[in-house]
This record gives structure tokens, C-alpha cells and sequence, in this order.
């Protein structure tokens, strides 16, 4: 990130927007916009709640306090990206490709991740409960400290994988898709409810 940036600050988007080397700033609420770009940038506070943005691409960019929560980005284009402290809640990356991209502290409530390709992505921290990422690529991930209660993995490639301290596999779906992945001690019992769930293995007393 170079040292020094210009101001930008947001008030909605239009189609084929591109800035690079920015301190963005502002407000793009239910923007509905195509081809956007952002390169080198650090983007703060900029709130784009219900946006639909199609074929944006970011690359070395950090998001800090933004709120994206029930976003459309089709098509995403994430690299190299940091979002910290984000809302995304509702949000929809279905079919997005992300490369060394990490969420810390955010918001992931139901994003969704449907048939999204990732390499090198972090997350660490805040909450992803009911997060769909069913048929996503998801190989070499690490996931420290989140919730993923109720999250759906259903055909997810989860080889290589790892889920550390503190996070929660509570009633998930798909599990079977953890295979060649690694987990903390503390989530077998958790990762084995949910394989004896979806095998519908009933566990009965005798008496």
C-alpha cells in the first residue's frame, strides 16, 4: 500500500468506476453498478448495504468498518484483500474468485459463498453462522475463533483445510466434506454430531 493516498469520498457508483491509490470514504447504499475497480486502496467506514455490483474487481485493497450486509457481488474478483471488522451479513459472493483474501472480526452471518473459488483465504475471528458455501472451493483455508454454527459445506472442497482454536462446527451440514481436513481437539465432538446427522445414524439407548 503506498504510504501516501488520495481522499476519495463515495457518493454511490456507477458503471466501469475504477480508482487506485485512495483513502475511500462514503456511502454507496443500493448502488447498482458494473465493472467496478479499486486497486491499492484503503476503504473505510463506506457503506454499501444492498448493493448489486457485477464484475467488481479489487486488488491489494483493505476494507475496515464497512458494511456490506445483503450485497450482490456476482462475479467477484478479490486479490490480495483484507476486510477487517466488516459487516457482510446476507451478503451473496456466489461464484466469486478470491485469492489471499482474509476477514478478521467481521460479520459473515449467512454469507453466502455458493460455487465460489478461493485460494489462501483467512478468516479469524467474528461470526459466519448458517454461512452456505455449498459446492465452494475451499482447499487450504484456515478458520480461527468463528462461529460456523449451521453452516452448509454440502460438496465443498475442504482438502487441507484447517479449523483451529475456538471455532464452533455446531449443526453443520455436509460435513462428510471435512474429509483431508484438520480440526482442533475441541470440534470432534462436534464434527462427529453433525457425520452421525448427515449418515442419519441415530444414536439410542438400549433402555
Amino acid at each position: 500500500m503506498p504510504a501516501a493516498l488520495d481522499p476519495l469520498e463515495l457518493d454511490g457508483l456507477v458503471d466501469h468506476d475504477g480508482w487506485s491509490e485512495r483513502e475511500v470514504t462514503g456511502s454507496a447504499i443500493a448502488a447498482d453498478a458494473e465493472h467496478i475497480s479499486l486497486g491499492e486502496c484503503r476503504i473505510t467506514g463506506v457503506r454499501l448495504t444492498g448493493a448489486r455490483l457485477f464484475k467488481a474487481e479489487l486488488v491489494d485493497v483493505v476494507l475496515t468498518d464497512c458494511d456490506l450486509a445483503g450485497a450482490v457481488l456476482e462475479e467477484l474478483s478479490l486479490d490480495r484483500v483484507a476486510f477487517v471488522g466488516c459487516r457482510l451479513s446476507g451478503a451473496d459472493l456466489g461464484g466469486a474468485t478470491l485469492r489471499d483474501v482474509s476477514f478478521r472480526g467481521c460479520q459473515l452471518d449467512e454469507l453466502g459463498l455458493r460455487l465460489a473459488r478461493t485460494e489462501r483465504l483467512a478468516v479469524d475471528g467474528g461470526t459466519a453462522v448458517q454461512l452456505d458455501a455449498y459446492d465452494a472451493w475451499l482447499t487450504a483455508s484456515r478458520w480461527t475463533d468463528v462461529d460456523l454454527t449451521g453452516a452448509d459445506l454440502t460438496k465443498a472442497r475442504l482438502g487441507r483445510a484447517r479449523f483451529g482454536a475456538g471455532v464452533r462446527l455446531v449443526d453443520v451440514r455436509g460435513a462428510a466434506a471435512l474429509t483431508g481436513s484438520s480440526i482442533d481437539p475441541t470440534l470432534a465432538l462436534d464434527v462427529g454430531h453433525a457425520l452421525l446427522a448427515d449418515l442419519r445414524i441415530a444414536v439410542e439407548d438400549d433402555d
